[in-house]
């Protein structure tokens, strides 16, 4: 069995023999949500999407989510993580500055502001084409099966692939040679999929240093659970949480629960995918679909679409137009990986920092050489327990969890996995001359030996001082908002960023002219099986 130090000094060989470093290049963007909020009071923005800012149906890098107010900022794939932060720097300079003229903000936390109810969040509108009424429909099914609330969770997604150099040398090490171009393709999806099993295996850590949401806003939920205290009488929070996000308060679906996925083999993965999308559930057929002309949701399956299933990681293909995901993975393969565990770091006015970005280079390197031993259902169910548990108990680093090999004490767990990374960066480091690398594990590991330097704890003092968890964010925000103000937009990008949105505008235009069909046909068309 190869061990971690193995797969090191052969991809060091390798780079010494094609005297190359691009299969340590890795390929990175990232997808970052916020909510916008009134700058008077924090409440939700019940303003549409800025008409400045082009149309969120078309537009490549300023765009929504759930709802109107749920702002979702998308970076191109860049060979660097100061290429992604410029990038994000550059949309986060200009909507501020777009916002600031209606008097809102972005909200820093991954937990919402105070919501009065359901109805408090308005859906998100795409326009009147097709394509911009599926999204729509899409989100009231949503909303009639989980609540619209729950949608206004807001997160950092980030999308990483490697280079095709570093395919070149897992074939060599794991003597794959003189594959074919389908068979090169199966096995860069096998390796995928085996990251993400380690991926899975190893994602408590990245909830436990980079867990930003330990506290919620009382209206986030009906009554309050009986682990969660009572910061003050506005605000509930976990006394050891990391990110409540990622446990059962925050993405719940019980509907799901049942749904075994566990990344073992592709095809196995895209069936149960498959499945789910043409499998009735009793609860969704009592909400009917269209209902006195009017949708209610797209479907009454377990899934309506292949999005609406929850992970923490996803395997991704870019779709062609019309295309499912599904369909995408199963003829063309693995392309990329999105990551989608992570909260936003509400002490970054971009939602996160670069030595993080830094860290899941090194920590996705590592979930790839560490082997491909599959799951089976006892320890996938384990480790779901575990990541819970860790969510919202983590901080309590002597206490003792089962990561699927009996009980452990946390920090020695811990300990043990950051001695192996460390090990990763400092290969990376040495290799590419970035000291990036061994400096963003560093940093995690200062966080467990002075655990006030945790992103959950400093969101809990701040709490504490500016009186709840409303209060603060809303201090926060307008902070942040104000230090981007004193940041003058340049010519050069306020124009670019006006020609993407008149672009995306007229592409709006375009594609509701293009329609040929009314949308009871083109959702009986696009709902059949791929």
């Amino acid at each position: 069995m190869t061990t971690l130090t193995d797969a090191l000094q052969a991809l060091a060989k390798h780079c010494q023999q094609t005297t190359s470093f691009s299969a340590l290049t890795f390929h990175r963007g990232v997808e970052r949500e916020a909510l916008r909020v009134t700058r008077a009071d924090g409440r939700i923005s019940h303003l549409p999407h800025p008409k400045s800012l082009g149309s969120p149906l078309t537009h490549s890098s300023i765009t929504t989510d759930y709802s109107e107010s749920l702002m979702e900022f998308i970076t191109q794939v860049h060979p660097s993580v100061e290429g992604v932060i410029k990038e994000l720097e550059d949309i986060h300079n200009l909507v501020n500055h777009e916002l600031y003229k209606q008097d809102e903000c972005l909200w820093p936390a991954s937990m919402p502001c105070y919501l009065s109810g359901n109805e408090d969040v308005p859906i998100a509108y795409y326009g009147e084409s097709n394509t911009g009424k599926l999204k729509r429909v899409y989100r009231e099914g949503l909303s009639n099966r989980y609540g619209r609330i729950m949608q206004c969770i807001a997160g950092m997604h980030y999308n990483f692939s490697f280079d095709k150099d570093f395919w070149l040398f897992l074939e060599n090490y794991k003597e794959k040679t003189d594959l074919t171009p389908a068979q090169k393709q199966a096995f860069q999806s096998e390796s995928y999929f085996a990251l993400i099993r380690n991926f899975r295996r190893s994602s408590w850590m990245l909830s436990l240093l980079f867990g930003a949401s330990p506290a919620i806003d009382e209206s986030f939920l009906a009554s309050k659970p009986n682990h969660l205290g009572e910061l003050n009488k506005n605000t509930w929070f976990g006394e050891k949480a990391t990110s409540l996000r990622m446990s059962d308060l925050g993405y719940q679906n019980k509907a799901q629960a049942d749904l075994y996925v566990c990344y073992n083999e592709v095809d196995t993965y895209i069936k149960t995918i498959k499945k789910a999308l043409q499998t009735p559930y009793e609860t969704y057929q009592n909400i009917g679909v269209k209902v006195d002309g009017e949708y209610r949701q797209l479907n009454t399956n377990l899934l309506q679409i292949e999005n609406e299933y929850y992970s923490d990681i996803r395997p991704k293909r870019v779709t062609q137009p019309g295309e499912h995901p599904s369909a995408a993975l199963q003829s063309r393969g693995v392309e990329y990986i999105e990551v989608r565990i992570m909260d936003l770091n509400p002490s970054s006015s971009i939602g996160m920092q670069s030595s993080t970005l830094y860290f899941i280079d090194v920590f996705l390197l590592y979930c790839m050489l560490r082997g491909d031993e599959h799951l089976d259902m006892k320890e996938c169910s384990q480790l779901r327990k575990m990541q819970q548990e860790i969510a919202e108990h983590g901080r309590d680093l002597e206490m003792n969890f089962d990561f699927g090999q009996g009980s452990v004490k946390l920090r020695d767990k811990a300990d043990s996995m950051l001695s192996e990374l460390t090990e990763v960066a400092a290969f990376l480091s040495a290799k590419t001359g970035n000291q990036a690398y061994t400096e963003a594990v560093e940093t995690q590991i200062q966080k467990l030996k002075n655990t006030c330097l945790l992103p959950s704890v400093q969101l809990l003092e701040r709490c504490k001082t500016d009186q709840g968890f409303q209060n603060a964010m809303l201090t926060l925000s307008k902070e942040q908002q104000a230090e981007w103000m004193t940041m003058p937009l340049s010519d050069s990008l306020t124009n670019e960023f006006k020609a993407k949105a008149e672009h995306s505008l007229q592409e709006q235009t375009e594609i509701e002219a293009a329609d040929k069909v009314d949308f009871d046909t083109f959702l009986k068309e696009y709902l059949k099986p791929q």
